[in-house]
């Protein structure tokens, strides 16, 4: 069972502060502890209710047990110890653990991702650092080979983690004496696997020379060929064309393996002579090109119109296939198949001969005869060419012809139908698929995926056909990728069905990579930051992003926290500050950047609880040296919540601190002085001190005294000072703006009126843009104002 605990270890793991031990930076993260029932909060639905009423309410259901992958579990837990300096396990359990996780991945061909690479790393590089007297309480040449291999599994995303581990595998096999030629060929295979290619081919020749007389040439040719394809892989073009004709040299042959990986190299780059050059030279003892080459070179010949050559290819083939040569080998008459569609034109009726011709001349050798897998090529064909119609028209063919349909022609059928838009069909296919005999196989997985993310991203989610594929793919144990648990958790989201977003994130998201993880994160990150969505989901979305990723930046947070001050929601963007502050590590708590940003939310959203809070808060936090700019968004607070007083008493600290003001705090100060009932007074004071300074005053803060001296009823002085502002503030008259301000300061409808006669007379064109862009209210004590906002800026 993917257990409660495993889920338990992995949170302690990621909210580890033991980022020096080797863990991702972003995964030294706290996290609270994780809850068995829906995540909600008080803050965002609350509704009075009569209990005893529960006693005839149905239950909600449980949540979905989970079952683990073996021994991962064990493999968490040492690591939570080492990272947290703890006791670790007793040896023979660890060794058990990872017997039982590899053991389980190898089995069921499953891949190895980046964090659980990089926990058994941390394992393999604590057991190697000892030997253990017995069998029980040390891994052994078996142990290490099966992890290898696992490895070779491509993850999705980074893969540094596995080519380290390779590296470590195979120094432990060479430590403990039990290197032979398969290890070393597993090694030079990661290597070429994983970028280092380069690396790679050094380490063959130096192998080839070394073992010259130790090891027969078979065996130390065969290392040649990963290295060749790691370096297509990296597009190394004139390093694998020197490789390839030293591995010629060598004696190296030009199989089947040697001329796909030449001939698609420069296919894909779409180099006409060479792709003809190595696609035409002869194959070794006479040997036809594998399947997939043939299917590379039509589709290079089509995109470069290169037919002719195609059609060469083709005709030799054929000739080959009925001279004999090539009369029993089924993949060649596959093929055939195949480009007689996408090559000729060919269609169904066509090719229904072309089979009974094959079938007829290979009628000796019924296991060379054509047979579903056959049909199935031609599916793949159609589904490429985006042929819906065409692909039905195959299926329906091999049935006729006596072929039922098996698990990979339902899968095709399943992928072409989600491309031409029809769930409906993909449902059915998928149901047939279900009844089908079979087994998903990692490359089915993609076509799956892409099935649950169109049922989910369709205009009227059928949430039912949602939860019946997850279900079928979580009783295999198949985990999901990060884009269609996206989809499935903002689908079922957007339905309030906020136990099967649980139930999603818990199965999945534990078993995914940092990058992985992130992904998922930043789906909820924007679902919070979506205006069109309701306050209350939004609510839920966070509390589940903050329940399953711990890591989440801070600058992730502080737009949430924004986020919900936009939605005048100040008691909520306090709990988001309020959880980073609780937070363990250090680097995710808030800084001075945050407390400003919160405090300028504040401003326009006050709150004076949620501003105590903070600013308790910030009176315990010993991290945080409070400076001038803090100070200005204290001041913020305390004026948009009505204690402008308070604000004052931090413009004196100011005043008396070595920083001293700046230009925002002079103009935070005079807002203050707007709504302190002896405000003008000080306001000119202050005023006067400005100007004997004989320092540059910029416009917000002329402004800021400007729209003061409106507020406690001066129109005569406000006036003077619009008329005087290009002499104050240089190159600078009133805009529509300023009048606007001034204008909403005023506290009599009386003084509202003249100020507006004034202004038309004075500034026309300003007043008469003011009046066309911006709307009016009636404020609460019924005075005409602009639907002006003046932001807050500490």
């Amino acid at each position: 069972m993917r257990s409660h605990l495993a889920r338990h270890i992995l949170r302690r793991l990621l909210t580890s502060e033991a980022s020096a031990a080797g863990l991702p930076h972003s995964f030294a993260l706290p996290c609270p502890t994780l809850r068995v029932y829906p995540v909600r909060s008080r803050v965002a639905r609350f509704t009075q209710r009569r209990t005893f009423i529960k006693l005839f309410q149905k239950a909600p259901r449980e949540l979905k047990a989970l079952e683990g992958e073996p021994g991962y579990e064990g493999l968490l837990q040492f690591r939570v110890a080492e990272a947290d300096d703890l006791r670790l396990p007793p040896r023979t359990e660890l060794v058990k653990a990872w017997r039982d996780f590899f053991t389980y991945k190898f089995n069921n061909g499953r891949v190895v991702n980046a964090s659980q690479a990089f926990v058994a790393n941390r394992l393999l590089l604590y057991m190697s650092k000892q030997d253990a007297g017995n069998a029980d309480t040390q891994l052994s040449e078996d142990d290490l080979r099966t992890a290898r291999d696992c490895l070779l599994r491509q993850p999705r995303g980074d893969t540094d983690i596995h080519l380290e581990m390779s590296r470590n595998i195979y120094s432990e096999i060479t430590r403990i004496g039990a290197d032979q030629a398969k290890d070393f060929y597993a090694f030079v295979a990661a290597l070429s696997q994983y970028g280092e290619a380069l690396e790679a081919r050094d380490l063959v020749l130096d192998y080839y020379d070394r073992m010259k007389d130790k090891e027969p040439d078979v065996v130390r040719l065969r290392h040649f060929m990963p290295v060749i394809r790691g370096l297509a892989k990296e597009d190394r073009e004139s390093e694998l064309l020197g490789f390839v004709s030293r591995a010629r040299k060598a004696g190296v042959e030009y199989d089947p393996a040697l001329h796909s990986v030449m001939a698609a190299f420069f296919a894909q780059k779409d180099n006409i002579g060479e792709t003809k050059n190595w696609f035409n030279k002869p194959i070794s003892r006479g040997l036809p090109p594998s399947p997939t080459i043939y299917y590379v070179a039509l589709q290079f010949a089509l995109r470069n119109d290169e037919r002719e050559w195609a059609l060469n290819i083709y005709q030799d083939l054929i000739s080959k296939l009925e001279s004999g040569s090539l009369r029993y080998n089924k993949p060649c008459w596959d093929t055939s198949f195949q480009w007689a569609v996408l090559l000729l034109g060919k269609g169904a009726d066509h090719i229904a001969h072309m089979i009974q011709v094959a079938s007829e001349r290979t009628q000796e050798k019924p296991n060379c005869q054509p047979n579903i897998g056959t049909f199935n090529g031609l599916v793949k064909i159609a589904t490429d060419k985006d042929d819906p119609y065409l692909a039905e028209r195959f299926i329906a063919l091999a049935k006729k012809m006596g072929f039922e349909p098996n698990f990979k022609t339902y899968m095709l059928q399943l992928e072409y139908r989600i491309r031409a838009g029809d769930l409906d069909g993909a449902f059915s296919a998928y149901q047939s698929l279900q009844n089908a005999e079979g087994s998903t196989r990692d490359n089915e997985l993609p076509v799956l995926n892409s099935f649950i993310r169109a049922l989910c991203s369709a205009p009227n989610p059928v949430h039912e056909r949602v939860l019946e594929v997850t279900s079928y793919l979580e009783q295999r144990r198949v985990t999901l990728e990060p884009e269609t648990v996206v989809s499935i958790c903002m689908a079922f989201l957007k339905n309030d069905e906020t136990y099967e977003v649980i139930d999603t994130l818990s199965l999945h998201t534990m078993y995914y990579s940092v990058g992985e993880r992130y992904m998922v994160r930043r789906a909820f990150v924007e679902y919070c930051l979506d205006k069109k969505n309701s306050t209350a989901r939004v609510w839920d979305a966070y509390s589940l992003l903050r329940q399953f990723f711990p890591e989440v930046e801070p600058e992730d947070r502080e737009a949430v926290m924004d986020a919900f001050f936009d939605r005048r929601r100040a008691d909520m963007a306090a709990h988001v500050f309020g959880h980073m502050q609780s937070v363990k590590n250090p680097d995710l708590r808030p800084n001075l950047g945050t407390y400003v940003r919160f405090l300028e939310g504040i401003g326009r959203c006050p709150d004076e609880e949620s501003l105590q809070m903070v600013h308790n808060l910030l009176k315990m936090d010993t991290s945080i040296q409070i400076n001038t700019r803090l100070y200005n968004a204290l001041m913020i607070g305390y004026i948009s919540c009505d204690f402008p007083y308070r604000a004052i008493d931090f413009w004196t600290e100011i005043t008396m601190s070595s920083e001293g003001p700046s230009y925002q705090t002079l103009e935070i100060v005079f807002r203050g002085y707007e709504v302190t009932p002896d405000g003008d007074s000080l306001a000119n004071e202050l005023w006067e001190r400005i100007k004997r300074m004989e320092i540059e005053i910029p416009e917000n803060v002329f402004m800021a005294y400007v729209t003061t001296t409106a507020a406690h009823g001066h129109l005569t002085d406000a006036k003077t000072l619009l008329v005087d502002m290009d002499s104050i503030v240089a190159g600078r008259r009133p805009d529509m703006y300023n009048l606007g301000i001034v204008y909403n300061a005023f506290p009599s409808q009386e003084m509202k009126v003249q100020f507006e006669a004034w202004a038309k007379d004075e500034y026309p064109k300003g007043w008469s843009a003011l009046k066309a862009k911006f709307g009016t209210r009636r404020d609460e004590e019924g005075l005409v104002t602009f639907k002006l906002r003046r932001p807050w800026k500490a």
